[in-house]
């Protein structure tokens, strides 16, 4: 549970210039979806339910966001116009506790997760066209979270702690439910993976607080193209499955969105941009 004020999640607009986040409101059981105009400096709250508002995830063309409510008791997905104008709808309704991940690039998926009695949590993908029912993907006796999918579609990265410590995977996707085998591409700990926007570089960030980059290539394989690169070391909040989804990459890749946690005696992170300096006198 978060202090009042404290920021959580974090979520990049395709095109950079938007970003959205869940906040603690005074109540520190309320949270609610916020959406920040990176190039104005100004700042709309998206929700206003007293329930918790979270996770939010945005449309490949930026235009919609869907995020996490427990406004009904159990956590479902809930969609709005990113532009405040329009109505917001229940996207998916179910008894299971619901968190999206991640939209494909194609318009076609959206990747969530289930989180079980036992804390045991599964990826799922809705499909967005035709009957739009969900589709299991990983459904094991270990925790499965932070999905993402790669630029072109046809790889998710996840967090997984099948091994013991939650690790970075990558598996093939396919809108039938199937996938492949995993590669492990983290070692020693990782979570909250990305991919680079044009898709040869995964990032992720290490236990000891390091962004690290790994070439990869996605076709005609999947397949790391050189030596994991540890970027710079970041006062992030976590990297478990429960902590969500704590930075972003800029579309040019010359600069990171995070959200870090102050090093003074303060409870409330603060989000910084790495290398926009000016952005943070505003």
């Amino acid at each position: 549970m978060g202090a009042p004020g404290s920021y959580g999640t974090l979520s990049l607009s395709p095109d950079g210039k938007r970003v959205a986040f869940d906040r603690y409101d005074s109540s520190p059981v309320n949270v609610d979806v916020w959406v920040h105009d990176l190039a104005q400096g100004t700042t709309n709250r998206f929700t206003f339910d007293p329930a918790r508002d979270e996770q939010p995830v945005w449309s490949p063309d930026g235009s919609q966001i869907v995020w996490s409510s427990q406004r009904d008791g159990a956590s479902n997905l809930y969609q709005k116009p990113s532009n405040l104008a329009g109505v917001e709808t229940a996207l998916l309704k179910s008894a299971e506790q619901k968190i999206p991940q991640d939209w494909s690039r194609d318009g076609r998926f959206l990747l969530y997760t289930v989180t079980h009695a036992d804390a045991n949590s599964d990826l799922w993908v809705l499909p967005l066209e035709g009957e739009r029912n969900p589709i299991p993907l990983l459904t094991t006796k270990f925790i499965e979270g932070q999905g993402r999918f790669s630029p072109d579609g046809r790889y998710i990265a996840y967090v997984s702690n099948e091994s013991g410590p939650y690790e970075v995977y990558v598996r093939p996707f396919s809108a039938d439910g199937k996938v492949g085998g995993q590669q492990m591409i983290s070692q020693g700990g990782g979570g909250q993976p990305q991919w680079r926007h044009d898709g040869k570089e995964l990032f992720y960030i290490t236990t000891d607080s390091k962004l690290v980059a790994v070439p990869v290539s996605t076709a005609p394989t999947f397949q790391r193209t050189g030596a994991p690169v540890a970027l710079f070391t970041v006062p992030i909040f976590g990297i478990g499955f429960a902590d969500g989804q704590r930075w972003a990459a800029m579309p040019d890749v010359q600069e990171f969105l995070i959200n870090s946690v102050r090093t003074e005696a303060a409870s409330e992170p603060i989000t910084v941009i790495l290398n926009w300096m000016e952005l943070l006198k505003k």
